[in-house]
């Protein structure tokens, strides 16, 4: 029988060299040839930390792990998969539960021991290096040797000295931003000034008006870098991911920032610096953090809505309309606006004939004559007897621990165990209640499933327009619906054609033909 390899290659940062992944996985093809593996997935992950999971590469990995679709992972060394111990131990036990070995090309074949420490070694040695580097890079400033990119400034190359100098061409776009934060002009004003002069943001594409403005906690933005009045600031933010979420959060570092004098690197004069130092907290103060997001509002398609154009998301331009959020920064040429309420009808009616497909109705109706068969059977009645056994034992081992705690037995021994009782008793109080409602209502004479079913539909609209459900109705809609392409279109209703693509967990069977089409990313439906 073959055995079938996955290959994983994975290279950290821009400062390492792409052919990096191509000796990977030329170690990996001599390794298998050697022992008549057969390489059939390979996965890869090109400038990205193994400090957590959130890459590509990893995570088709794990997916394929899942599906079955190798016998082994070969990899050059754990550190390749990872950076941590809890994500090397969490990988292995995935692969092991799918019957899917682990061999390192360092290390050799992988056993849970061999992960555990070599997880630490790798994550030990990450954290030395992340020490190393920002001493390095401290150590660097002092000699006015500097990392990253600035807008405004290119390399120079010079074994000593400042190795950044002033872009001029830059460095007046630069001084315009300051100028006309100064003057009054707002960061978005700005944003969309540049963007009509054709002139490039710093990372390429428009600029917005966060890249002006930046935020005041980091320090970052145009108008908060003190690069600018010629004042290198190193190590004033530590960069962290979420565990789970892999949400990048910003940390101020006070105890580790480093600042250095580099005179030659000054591009905005003392006076215009405190000038818009002063406009920024005046501003602030006018309009503070919570102020703002009370003034926010959330609408059925926020976020849903794409320029079919530019890429772009359609904004809420005003009170009552959408429109393209690069043709206001004049970096997109479709203006053509759309009412939230003309929009949004045409979602629901487009969702509507979506859910009224006879492959549908039928999958609801199936599933009503399930729930009257067991209303009528009596399992109810057995599943009602069954967990309000669970709850009494569940409320008996609460009753022994409180008895052993007013005997005298400390409560801290018993804390997390009374704890997971009193979760266990809400959770099986709640399902008992539900399967007496259940039970309670095989007495009443139930509807049709088609009648409900279109009673539910002619609803729909009703709902999901109510001022009080509109938060929670944009998730649920945020979930069925990835995207809704708008494009200019003379011939079409409002002057817009609007393709809606439905996630592929929507699951609808019934929408076909000229409605809507099948693709990988979900069905598309013509609203």
């Amino acid at each position: 029988m073959t055995t079938r390899v996955a290959v994983y290659a994975r290279y950290s940062s821009g400062l390492q060299k792409p052919t990096s992944i191509e000796d990977q996985i030329a170690m990996a093809e001599v390794l298998c040839k050697q022992k008549g593996w057969t390489i059939v997935e390979t996965f890869v992950d090109m400038e990205k930390t193994g400090r957590n999971t959130n890459r590509a590469g990893y995570q088709a990995m794990k997916a394929a792990a899942q599906r079955r679709q190798f016998d082994i992972v070969v990899t050059e060394s754990m550190s390749r998969l990872n950076r941590n111990v809890r994500d090397s131990i969490d990988i292995y036990t995935l692969l092991s539960f799918q019957d899917v070995s682990l061999y390192t090309i360092e290390e050799k074949h992988q056993d849970f021991l061999g992960v555990l420490f070599l997880g630490y070694g790798s994550q030990a040695q990450s954290e030395k290096i992340g020490e190393a580097t920002l001493r390095g890079m401290k150590g660097a400033a002092k000699r006015k040797r500097l990392h990253g990119k600035t807008f405004g400034y290119r390399k120079r190359d010079a074994e000593d000295g400042c190795n950044r100098e002033i872009d001029e061409e830059k460095a007046a776009v630069v001084r315009r931003i300051f100028e006309a934060f100064a003057s009054g002009q707002s960061a978005n004003a700005i944003a969309e000034s540049l963007n009509a002069d054709r002139i490039p943001a710093p990372k390429g594409g428009s600029w917005e008006g966060s890249t002006i403005r930046g935020n005041p906690a980091g320090g970052e933005g145009i108008l908060r870098n003190r690069l600018y009045i010629g004042i290198a600031s190193i190590c004033r933010t530590k960069h962290t991911y979420h565990p789970e979420t892999f949400k990048k959060r910003i940390k101020p570092t006070p105890d580790q920032l480093v600042e250095q004098e580099i005179p030659e690197l000054r591009i905005i004069d003392q006076p215009l610096w405190e000038a818009v130092e002063a406009e920024l907290a005046r501003r602030a103060a006018a309009s503070p953090k919570a102020a703002r997001a009370a003034r926010r509002k959330t609408y059925l398609l926020s976020g849903l809505l794409t320029c079919g154009c530019c890429g772009g998301s359609y904004i809420t331009i005003n009170k009552t309309s959408y429109g393209c959020r690069e043709a206001r920064r004049k970096g997109c040429s479709n203006k053509v606006l759309i009412s939230r309420k003309r929009i949004e009808a045409r979602v629901f009616a487009a969702l509507d004939q979506a859910f009224r497909s006879p492959e549908l109705i039928a999958q609801f109706e199936a599933a009503m004559e399930s729930e009257r068969k067991a209303l009528a059977d009596g399992s109810l009645d057995t599943e009602r007897a069954r967990i309000s056994a669970a709850l009494k034992k569940a409320d008996q081992g609460k009753t022994n621990i409180l008895n052993a705690i007013a005997e005298g037995a400390p409560y801290a021994i018993f804390k997390e165990k009374a704890e997971a009782l009193e979760l266990e008793i809400t959770e099986l109080t709640q399902r008992v209640s539900d399967i007496e409602t259940q039970i309670e209502n095989s007495t009443q004479v139930m509807e049709s499933g088609a009648a409900v079913y279109e009673r539910v539909l002619s609803q729909l609209t009703q709902l999901l327009s109510d001022p009080d459900f509109v938060e929670e109705a944009h998730g649920y809609l945020a979930a069925l619906i990835r995207k809704i392409v708008l494009m200019p279109d003379e011939t079409a209703e409002h002057g817009l054609s609007a393709t809606m693509e439905l996630s592929s967990e929507a699951l609808l069977p019934g929408v076909s033909g000229d409605r809507g089409a099948s693709s990988k990313s979900g069905t598309k439906v013509v609203c």
